[in-house]
């Protein structure tokens, strides 16, 4: 066969795909147009695989199922997307001739039975649509979501391990999912897998709801999860801490891991202290919409007028400013006498450690509207594009993780300082463990995506920037080096582990490995779903 032949062979096989797929989900949900392949072949790592070749867009589990089979038919590679806020190519094709599962059409809430407590959601509803639903509930996920919850889903929250916002991680409160096989099989897990109409308890027997997570879509596609509600908070206590050294600020969020009472605590540097304090007054409307949710969030009036002032006292933020670093905490009670008792434990343990309070204006802010816009998480404040990586070890390693990642970067000072490079941490416990996210930052073009999530202002500001390879290619080289020099040798857990991070080789039984290739074969023989997440090729 001529290439001339070979190259019209593949050409009938594209147009037969899309023709099928087109029969299957109608002319709106299928797209080969140009721009949306791209779109849909980039992600915020700035590496690049292949095209996609097709988008489809199911709008039920029937369609997610029809798609199935007219890949496995034709032998065409699966790629599962939500809003990809993706940074490790977990939603980005490895093989060409992929087809895009784009499953933001999925996104209804299903069912809210308060008598079980339970909610149950298709996939690609995103964590912002979740909280507006149960807003007005008595009941919540304590779970709140990623930062990046404005835009991302519940299924990217699955595949990828969701931590952020809440109580514990997107785990915490899951009591099963349904998933489509690769082999054209439908299985539901944990409570789903025993009454659907009813579900419970997720351990009749093994849970295998667990396999699903942080799988990078590797071994199906998630189209309905179900979580747990709690009655939400009778009081909620605030508190901040200013450090002058980033280590005694670190001391206190390990503390306040090992103390357990807190629902969330993060530690912010100078750079996202510039980027808290320089955001501008927000207008009339959002700052009445903020004040209400915070009035609405509070345990009686006494509480709100307290957090209410606690939010204005702070006023633009501005005294951020004054500390190179900052601990801010939220703990949630059954009243708010609870909470506050609570809270005093961490105000002790600050004290001891040197932290001098603060106005918890910015926690306060965050706990009423905590989804952060994605145009911050991956454009800079001057237009650089970003890219985070992320690392959790336990709490007893987690000082010396830093001082490894202080070597790290004082080491390629004169390396980053020559192509523009800056870097800039975020710190958070979750449990038992230590999280920390590097964040390297350079100047660039903006790729589809990041261009996509741009506002109108910082489109017109940054939107027409001129591409930097150089630069680039660097910022890629330290991430690389980051993870292979200070994060593997503390075999640490990654979320988002996607085609990124290397999954194998942190295996410290090599059973596991094998155990996860037999699964893999076992649901997916012909390799088609998501080649190359977690290293199954």
């Amino acid at each position: 066969m001529t290439n001339s032949d070979a190259k019209a062979t593949l050409k009938a096989d594209h147009a037969a795909l899309v023709e099928e797929l087109t029969r299957l989900l109608g002319d709106g949900h299928v797209s080969t147009d140009p721009v949306e392949l791209e779109l849909c072949s980039v992600d915020f790592s700035e590496l690049r695989l292949a095209t996609a070749a097709v988008v489809a867009r199911p709008g039920s589990v029937d369609d997610v199922r029809g798609i199935i089979a007219i890949a496995e038919k034709r032998g065409a590679p699966l790629v599962p997307r939500g809003a990809s806020m993706s940074y490790t190519l977990g939603t980005i094709p490895q093989r060409d001739g992929s087809i895009v599962v784009d499953m933001r059409r999925m996104n209804r809430i299903l069912d809210i039975n308060l008598d079980d407590l339970t909610v149950t959601v298709e996939t690609g509803v995103t964590w912002a649509d979740l909280r507006a639903v149960l807003a007005d509930c008595a009941y919540e996920i304590p779970f709140h979501g990623p930062f990046s919850g404005s835009r991302a889903t519940v299924g990217g929250g699955l595949g990828n391990w969701a931590v952020g916002w809440g109580k514990g991680d997107i785990t915490t409160y899951l009591l099963g999912v349904e998933v489509a096989l690769p082999d054209g099989r439908l299985l539901a897990t944990g409570a789903l897998a025993t009454d659907p109409q009813h579900p419970a308890l997720t351990c009749y027997g093994p849970d295998l709801t667990r396999l699903f997570i942080n799988d990078a879509g590797s071994l199906g596609i998630k189209t309905k999860a179900c979580f747990r509600l709690e009655r939400k908070a009778g009081g909620s206590a605030y508190a901040a801490w200013g450090f002058a050294d980033e280590n005694q600020a670190l001391a206190l969020m390990s503390e306040v891991g090992r103390l357990g009472v807190a629902t969330d605590c993060f530690v912010f540097g100078p750079y996202h202290h510039r980027v808290f304090y320089g955001r501008p007054r927000p207008p009339a409307n959002e700052l009445k919409a903020l004040l209400r949710t915070i009035a609405r969030n509070s345990s009686g009036r006494l509480n709100a007028a307290r957090n209410l002032f606690d939010l204005l006292r702070g006023g633009s933020l501005g005294f951020l400013a004054r500390w190179p670093w900052s601990v801010q905490t939220i703990v949630d009670g059954v009243n708010q006498r609870a909470a506050d008792a609570a809270m005093d434990t961490l105000r002790s343990a600050a004290r001891r450690l040197g932290g001098k309070p603060i106005p918890p204006s910015l926690v306060i802010a965050m706990r009423a509207m905590p989804f952060v816009p994605i145009e911050e998480l991956i454009v800079g404040i001057d237009g650089e594009c970003s890219f985070p990586s992320n690392c959790t070890v336990s709490l007893s390693q987690g000082m010396a993780l830093k001082r490894a990642l202080d070597a790290f970067f004082a080491e390629r000072a004169d390396f980053m300082r020559a192509h523009g490079l800056t870097a800039t941490r975020l710190y958070l416990t979750t449990a038992n463990a230590f999280g920390v996210e590097p964040i390297i930052y350079w100047h660039d073009r903006m790729n589809p995506l990041r261009y996509s999530v741009l506002g109108e202002d910082r489109r017109r500001r940054f939107g027409n920037q001129p591409g930097n390879a150089i630069a680039r290619e660097a910022a890629l080289a330290l991430r690389r080096e980051m993870v292979t020099d200070v994060f593997a040798p503390f075999r640490p857990t990654h979320v988002q582990v996607g085609k990124y991070y290397p999954y194998r080789a942190s295996r410290h039984n090599p059973d596991c490995w094998s155990m996860l290739e037999d699964i893999k074969n076992a649901v997916d023989p012909k390799r088609l779903m998501n080649p190359g997440a977690l290293g199954l090729e």
